[in-house]
This record gives structure tokens, C-alpha cells and sequence, in this order.
């Protein structure tokens, strides 16, 4: 009931805890309202991700969504003011205004004398033309944001995917109860919802979700020893932030203080509360950024739009002005450019770009023991891309994003080999684990890596490439670090970067017999995809599927044999978690056999659409990685 000073968790430590609550099959997980509001904040492809989430914790009866935060949802759609949960941005209106401002100063004081000073080529009216036509070309790109999030498709897919999971509670009867105690617990100061007493509405809502919260808990006590609460509100009737708290600081415990960032950790009244009431101690509270932050670091192709969103909706990001500037200004802050698709080369033959003799490679790409086993890099040397790997390698977006602004200001400095190559690695790890600017970095690689002189930018590529299939030990990787493999495996196809590919096959040499694509190729990998259509009964009308017969890779078959399920409900639940459609069949054979998308040619028989529903047979499984 002291609560902490100090707590002895570092925040990587405290990130990994929340993400193996979250993973865990005895964990209840329960919504706040302002989760479901935040996903009227987010694009569609981020929603989805958080919905493929959800379903499966639905589906295992271990979500929740308090009756209260139900009805405080409702209490907006009823209200016709649901569009209030959409963030709809001024700046593009205010941005408009400024240019116009500008245009008409401009036209009193712009002559063709102030021109000439200028690198501007032409006269005066050519100038106060183009400045209007620049302003209308750009109205046309600003006209996205009116119509950016459609909060009736939004509710919609929330009513589909949650609802299901809404408690079901008395909530006259703890209104009842909220009233009749809630002023004492305010006028004491006992949590939740006392920084809320003075809201004219529903001052005691929190405290009834968290008397819905200690109901559920305790009903579901046995089934669920472990409760993780999900909530944007990080006021001090929740949660607190401990004074001090660890920090590994060249491999030595530490005591730091607890900011930037913070660990805040639920208020032990809640605890004493909780357990007195479930009998058990195990209640977490977390925001939905630090739980999708876990999340990522266990498997982040899942959650990387949805990283990438709430990165981009938290405004922790406090960068020096001149690094903002400096991005601002380089070319390379461009939209994701497309994968560079290298042409597939005649016959089945696995070709590889032409490379210099493996001697000579290996004397211009050379790298220390300790880059190759970067977990023994000694990154306490005094240089600015040590500080940099540094933080990158603090496994905490709010510390990465920064850092990999500060890239840009270094690409033109001398630095060891060694050392930018273990900033690739560490670019590629960061990228894994859904740090924003990093899934930036990779997504337009080859056009920030132009940006490098010649020999940086292979030094670079040689870690990215180094780091999906070695791990911080120098060990090849159980699983491949496949996440942002695309455009690496795509660019080491261009003649310039051939001593790269040379360098990645010398420490690959004695894997191959475990891969099924090297860096380099070029020749594709021919996928066939035999279905056959399931028939309907007349008349019914329900969506086209077939079922799935068959999945080969080069004439490997990728399915498998399996014992036959028993039960309905088992065939429900199968029927539910084991269909396909063809693009998901390319991305499993991908990122289980490490085979960039761009290699895989699809062919189906008989011909299907894209979007055709496949479903594996209860009797069969589609399982890759058993031809390795």
C-alpha cells in the first residue's frame, strides 16, 4: 500500500510484461471506452489489424467491454455526434489560408528586380501565376482530409467485432451504488474517477467501470487469474509513475530516473481492492500504445499499420528543430516507394547477380567480431552513430523515431565499416519492432540509401541483410527476421550492390540446405494452388468458397495430412480460423520460408478471384515450413 519510490523493472522489461499478459491464455482483457473511441483515430488498415486482434481474444472468451463503457459509446451514437470521436484536423484549412496570405503579399511587393535575387526563372506574372497554381494543384491533395474517417462504416465494424463481448451488468443497480458511495470515495481521494468529481456528467463512471471490472474478475477468477485493462486515461486516480526506475546502461542495473519515457504502473488502493475482492493480487492497467508496443516485439508484421498510426497520434516525439529541418529538406521523406521487382531470368535455374571474386569482396566488406555479434558491440565509444545504435537499440519506439531522424546529419561523415554496419542491423531490428520512422526508413530504402556515399550505403545493406538471418549472437536464426525483407533481397539484385551479395552468401554458405531463397536471385518460385468449389444448396445465399486441395511450391507440396477433427464445435471453430485467400497463402509461404513476395508466382486451377474464400479441409493442414 506504500507504493513504489523506485521499481526495479526497466521499460523494455515493463513493455515485455504487459505483452506476455496480453499473449497469455489466463488473462482476461478488458476495454475502457476511450479504446473504442481511438479507433475512430485510425486508418482503416490499422483498424483491421486491431480487429484481427480482438477476434481471436473474443473468440477465446477472454475479452471484455464494461456495460458502462457501452452505454457511454451509446450515448453518442444516440446523440447523432459520433463524428466527434473523428479527428478532424483543421490544418489543412489553416494551411490554405496561410498560402493565401502569402499570394497576396506576394502580389504587392514581388517585382522582377527581387526575382533575379532569387533562383526563381522568370518574370513577376509568371511567378504570382505559378504561386496561385501551386496553390490549387495542392488543394486537390488536401481534399482527402474531409473525408478521411466515415464514423457510420467505423461504428459498424465495431457493433460486428465487439459486441459480443459487452458485459452484461445490472447497470441501474451499480448506478444505485456509484451515487450512494461515490462522494465519500471522492472526498477522500480513493480511485478510480476522483479527478472527475467535478464534471457536471457522470462524474462517477469510471468508478462504475471499475465496479463492473471487480464483478467480472471475480466471476471469471478460475478460468482467469490475470486481468490487463486497457485504457488511454493515465490520470492519477488510475495509474502512477514511480519516481525511479531501472536502466541497463552498458550492461550494468541501473537506478534513472522514471521519464522520457515513463513507466506508470495501477495505484495499490486498486490492488488492495481488487484483491480483497477476487482473491488475487493480478490486475494490470495499460494504455493501448504500450500494449501494441509489446505486441510488436513478438510478432510486428501483425501490428505494424497499427504501430505506425498510434506512433503517428502520440505526441510524445520531441525532436531538435534543426534534425526536423534537415528531414524536412532531404528528398527522401517521400511516400513508400514501390518494391524494384528484379526480372526473372529464363529457366528454373537459381541465377545470382554477377559478383567479384570472393577474395576481393571480403576484403572490401569486412567487419569486425563484434558487429557480426552485435550484442558484444561496444557502443560506449564516443561518436554520434554510436549514440544513434544506441538508441536504437533501446527497443523503445519514443527513443528510435528520434534516432533515426538524427541519420540523415551523420550520412556524410566518416565512421569505421563495422559501425555502419551494425546501423543497418539495427535500422532493420527497429523496423521489426514497428518504430515508426524506421518502417519509413525501410519502406523507401533504396532512395535513402542514395542518399549515402557508395561504400556507406553497402556497409548498411550488408547489416540489414546480416540481421534477418543472423541473430545479436552471430548464431543463424531459428526463425528468419523476415518482417522487412522485400526491399533488401530486392535491391542486393542491382549490380552495385553486388559485393553485398557476395558477402551475405560467404556467412550464408553453410545454411543453404535450410533456405529455399538466397539473396541475389533473381529466377521466381512457381506456386500452384489446386482448389475446388464447395457446391451450395439451391436457392442458399451465401459468399463463393472452395476448398483447398492443394498448395505446391516448385512441385513440393505444402499441405499436410492431419487426424480428423470430432465434434461440431470444433468444425465451427475450424471453419472459422482455417480458410484462405490467395494473397494470405503467398505472405505464409514468405515469411515461413523466407521467400521475398515479389519471387512468388501464383497459379490457380481452375482459375479463382483474389478474394475467393479457400477452406483447408478438416483433415489437412497448410504448414510450409515442414519442407525445410
Amino acid at each position: 500500500m506504500f507504493g513504489y519510490h523506485q521499481i526495479d523493472k526497466t521499460m523494455d522489461e515493463h513493455i515485455r510484461e504487459i505483452a506476455d499478459l496480453a499473449l497469455s491464455a489466463q488473462t482476461l482483457i478488458i476495454l475502457d471506452t476511450n479504446i473504442l473511441a481511438y479507433l475512430y483515430k485510425l486508418h482503416e488498415a490499422a483498424r483491421q489489424e486491431f480487429f484481427a486482434w480482438s477476434d481471436a481474444a473474443v473468440l477465446n472468451e477472454r475479452l471484455a467491454i464494461p456495460a458502462w463503457a457501452a452505454s457511454e459509446y451509446l450515448s453518442r451514437v444516440t446523440g447523432k455526434n459520433l463524428e466527434s470521436y473523428t479527428p478532424k484536423s483543421k490544418e489543412p484549412t489553416q494551411i490554405k489560408k496561410a498560402l493565401e496570405n502569402l499570394h497576396q503579399t506576394a502580389a504587392l511587393f514581388v517585382d522582377d528586380n527581387i526575382l533575379h535575387r532569387t533562383s526563381f526563372q522568370g518574370d513577376r506574372l509568371a511567378y504570382i501565376n505559378g504561386f496561385r497554381a501551386a496553390i490549387e494543384e495542392l488543394e486537390k491533395h488536401l481534399g482527402v482530409f474531409k473525408h478521411q474517417f466515415d464514423a457510420g462504416t467505423i461504428h459498424q465494424q465495431i457493433q460486428d467485432h465487439l459486441s459480443t463481448c459487452i458485459l452484461d451488468s445490472d447497470l441501474s443497480s451499480l448506478c444505485t451504488r456509484a451515487a450512494h458511495e461515490g462522494a465519500a470515495r471522492f472526498e477522500h481521494r480513493m480511485p478510480p474517477g476522483f479527478k472527475d468529481g467535478n464534471k457536471d456528467e457522470n462524474p462517477y463512471g469510471d468508478l462504475i467501470i471499475w465496479y463492473e471490472i471487480l464483478e467480472k474478475s471475480n466471476a471469471a477468477s478460475a478460468q482467469f487469474p490475470k486481468v490487463l485493462f486497457v485504457t488511454n486515461d493515465e490520470k492519477s486516480d488510475w495509474v502512477y509513475a514511480p519516481k525511479m526506475r531501472s536502466q541497463i546502461v552498458r550492461d550494468v542495473r541501473k537506478s534513472v530516473g522514471n521519464s522520457a519515457p515513463e513507466i506508470k504502473i495501477i495505484d495499490p488502493r486498486l490492488v488492495s481492492e481488487f484483491k480483497r475482492k477476487t482473491g488475487h493480487p493480478d490486475i494490470t492497467i495499460c494504455t493501448l500504445a504500450t500494449l501494441i508496443e509489446g505486441l510488436s516485439r513478438s510478432n510486428g508484421t501483425e501490428f505494424s499499420q497499427l504501430a505506425a498510426a498510434i506512433q503517428v497520434n502520440t505526441q510524445e516525439l520531441l525532436v531538435d528543430t534543426t534534425v526536423i529541418a534537415e528531414v524536412e529538406n532531404d528528398a527522401t521523406a517521400a511516400p513508400e516507394e514501390e518494391v524494384h521487382i528484379p526480372e526473372a531470368d529464363a529457366g528454373n535455374e537459381i541465377v545470382a547477380v554477377e559478383a567479384p571474386a570472393m577474395e576481393e569482396v571480403e576484403l572490401r566488406l569486412q567487419y569486425s567480431q563484434e558487429a557480426l555479434a552485435d550484442a558484444l558491440y561496444q557502443v560506449d565509444a564516443p561518436s554520434t552513430i554510436n549514440e544513434i545504435i544506441d538508441e536504437l537499440k533501446s527497443h523503445n519506439w519514443y527513443t528510435q523515431n528520434p534516432a533515426m531522424l538524427k541519420i540523415s546529419s551523420i550520412r556524410d561523415e566518416e565512421f569505421p565499416p563495422s559501425s555502419w554496419f551494425v546501423l543497418g542491423r539495427n535500422i532493420y531490428q527497429a523496423a521489426c519492432g514497428n518504430s515508426q520512422k524506421a518502417m519509413e526508413f525501410m519502406g523507401n530504402l533504396e532512395s535513402r540509401l542514395a542518399h549515402f556515399p557508395e561504400e556507406t550505403a553497402k556497409h548498411m545493406l550488408a547489416g540489414m541483410l546480416f540481421e534477418i538471418y543472423f541473430d545479436a549472437h552471430g548464431q543463424f536464426r531459428e526463425t528468419l527476421k523476415f518482417g522487412y525483407a522485400e526491399k533488401p533481397l530486392s535491391l542486393v539484385t542491382k549490380q552495385e550492390y553486388s559485393d553485398v551479395v557476395v558477402f551475405i552468401l560467404s556467412k550464408l554458405e553453410p545454411h543453404v540446405g535450410r533456405l529455399k531463397f538466397l539473396p541475389g536471385e533473381t529466377a521466381r518460385k512457381h506456386v500452384v494452388i489446386i482448389s475446388t468449389p464447395v457446391e451450395r444448396a439451391e436457392g442458399e445465399d451465401v459468399e463463393e468458397i472452395s476448398e483447398l486441395n492443394s498448395v505446391t511450391l516448385d512441385g513440393i507440396e505444402l499441405m499436410e495430412d492431419i487426424p480428423e477433427p470430432q465434434g461440431d464445435g470444433l468444425w465451427t471453430h475450424l471453419l472459422h480460423t482455417r480458410t484462405f485467400y490467395i494473397n494470405r497463402i503467398r505472405e505464409r509461404i514468405s515469411e515461413e520460408l523466407a521467400i521475398p513476395k515479389w519471387a512468388l508466382e501464383i497459379e490457380t486451377a481452375p482459375p479463382i478471384a483474389s478474394d475467393r474464400k479457400l477452406l483447408i479441409p478438416g483433415n489437412r493442414t497448410f504448414d510450409p515450413k515442414h519442407i525445410i
